[in-house]
């Protein structure tokens, strides 16, 4: 069997610098996207209560219940 020196693996501060940089990023990208998904999930309630007010207007001008009586 060969004999060889052994490895070494060595830490730097550069790439601790660099890897903290990533993490800051990646959680920076997971919170913009929770932002928009609750931006988008707010824009639909908005429009789906701006409906439901839409429809009650027209049946109180309409007189009806919208049953087609």
């Amino acid at each position: 069997m060969l004999r060889r020196a052994p490895t070494t693996i060595t830490l730097t501060q550069a790439d601790i610098e660099q890897w903290e940089a990533g993490r800051q990023r990646r959680l920076h990208e997971a919170q913009q996207k929770l932002e928009s998904e609750v931006a988008a999930n707010q824009t639909a309630a908005d429009g789906k209560s701006k409906e439901s007010r839409q429809k009650s207007t027209k049946d109180r001008i309409m007189g009806g219940t919208g049953q087609g009586r």
